[in-house]
Formats: structure tokens, C-alpha cells, sequence
């Protein structure tokens, strides 16, 4: 097979809301799908919105592993660490960041590290599983 460019017409909305459920599912409709109405986009809009206010009730937990280096340097840490939040994640928000990044410098983090609430430290799982249910319950989300 040979290999086919891509090429990306000037003009065209890439940003657009895309009717998944319609896409490429005929042959009038192009492999980007279909375009919304406008009734739908502002359905979407909201809905996102709603999306946005319910992330504002959840713990914010950063994860900084060098992510840089080698998988694995940092892969069981972040395999443990998943485990201790599993069973909170509908009450969780994270994001996983890199420890060779400026932000982790002006934290003085070292090494594998979480961050839960902007506040709290944890460098290993089982602390973090300990009293994640505790901080949790101080947020009023359990």
C-alpha cells in the first residue's frame, strides 16, 4: 500500500462540532461526519458547561513523574498510585505532570511525587490510599 498525504483545505472550520453518530455512516456524508445544527451546539454548549461546573466539586490531584525518562522509572508508581484512586475517580480530577517542569521546581519536588489539593504531599501509594477517603470527606464529597 502506498502511503497517502494528508492535506487539510485552507478554509474549513477544524474546530467544529462533529455529529459522531452520523459520521462516515454514508456515502453522502464525509469521513469528518457531519456538522451540527445550531440547536444541537447549543445543547452541546451546555453540557459542557455542566461538565465544567461538576469538575469544580472534585479533588484536584497532580501526579509528577519524570515523564521524560524512561517508562520504567515511573510506571509502578503511577500503577499504585491509580490503584489508591480507582475507587474515588468520580470525586477526582488529575493530571498526570512532568517532574523535570518548572512548576515541580518551584514545588522543590525531587521525586515521584502527588499532589492532592495544591496542598498535601504523598510519595508513596499506601499514604496516599490511607488518607485520600479523609480528604475527601473534608471536601464534603463523601
Amino acid at each position: 500500500m502506498e502511503k497517502e498525504d494528508v492535506k487539510i483545505q485552507e478554509g474549513i472550520n477544524q474546530n467544529s462540532v462533529v455529529n459522531v453518530n452520523n459520521a462516515c455512516c454514508d456515502s453522502s456524508a464525509s469521513c469528518c461526519g457531519n456538522t451540527l445544527p445550531q440547536e444541537k451546539v447549543e445543547t452541546y454548549d451546555k453540557e459542557t458547561s455542566e461538565v465544567e461546573l461538576r469538575d469544580e466539586n472534585k479533588l484536584y490531584v497532580d501526579v509528577f513523574v519524570p515523564l521524560n525518562a524512561c517508562e520504567c522509572v515511573w510506571s509502578q508508581f503511577m500503577n499504585l498510585v491509580f490503584s489508591a484512586l480507582a475507587p474515588y475517580m468520580k470525586h477526582i480530577k488529575f493530571e498526570t505532570k512532568n517532574l523535570d517542569s518548572e512548576e515541580a521546581r518551584k514545588l522543590n519536588l525531587t521525586g515521584n511525587c502527588v499532589i492532592v489539593g495544591g496542598k498535601k504531599k504523598f510519595i508513596t501509594s499506601f499514604a496516599l490510599k490511607k488518607e485520600l477517603p479523609e480528604l475527601l470527606k473534608e471536601k464534603g464529597l463523601l
